[in-house]
């Protein structure tokens, strides 16, 4: 790609070298801020993790590397303050505390991806969800550590937010396997915060709904 680059402006190919990673850095940086499809589902979690990328934006030394793992955990517990209930917890189990992301993130997995169908990614958002917790925890106490550790550990957290977000609006919206009217598979799950419930489904094939209605109709007396 450095050939279309302008040799009077860039005599050097080591000039030109130079330039071109600092642009494809800084288009990264900008594609990663702005990658947080559907932040209102966890519109914490994604507003912290959006600090910890502005926070790795500035960082220079090894102490403000690590701020950025400081940041992560936060958008990490976050999750858990947006989604975690007490009715997730089996009765014969003891409630987590609120900083016990491990053991949150795992009684989540268990009710977003409930059933024998959903084994493998139950499994997936278990296994992730540890690893990128104990990753942000390594950055946040590590000694000399660099960007390349706080840009890993921004991606992980990111994916995290992501996973738990697709997720829930997958649970939330009931999505069926097929389309019942046309029986497409093309399904996708919609948000829109005047109808209820805020998530439904939509058939992209050919625009069937699942059920909703605005909130403006909604029963006065319904609790």
């Amino acid at each position: 790609m450095t050939n279309l680059y302008s040799q009077e402006r860039f005599p050097s190919a080591d000039e030109c070298l130079t330039f071109h990673v600092g642009l494809m850095i800084r288009l990264m940086d900008r594609e990663r801020s702005q990658s947080t499809e559907n932040p209102e589902v966890l519109p914490e979690a994604w507003r912290r993790h959006t600090r910890a990328v502005e926070a790795c934006d500035e960082a220079d030394e090894a102490e403000d590397f690590q701020t950025v793992g400081v940041r992560c955990r936060e958008a990490l517990l976050a999750v858990v303050r947006e989604t975690a209930d007490d009715s997730m917890v089996p009765s014969e189990k003891d409630r987590p505390k609120a900083a016990d992301f491990k053991h949150w993130s795992e009684l989540l997995a268990n009710h977003y991806a409930a059933g024998a169908s959903n084994a493998r990614l139950r499994s997936y958002m278990k296994a992730t969800s540890k690893e990128a917790w104990e990753y942000t925890n390594w950055l946040t106490h590590a000694r000399n550590v660099g960007r390349w550790d706080a840009e890993i550990a921004l991606d992980v957290t990111s994916h995290v937010l992501g996973l738990f977000s697709s997720a829930r609006m997958r649970f939330e919206a009931g999505l069926p396997d097929r389309c019942p009217v046309c029986g497409s598979y093309r399904l996708a799950p919609i948000y829109d915060w005047d109808l209820l419930p805020h998530w439904y489904t939509l058939c992209e094939a050919c625009d069937w709904r699942s059920e909703q209605r605005h909130v403006d109709d909604r029963d006065e007396n319904a609790p």
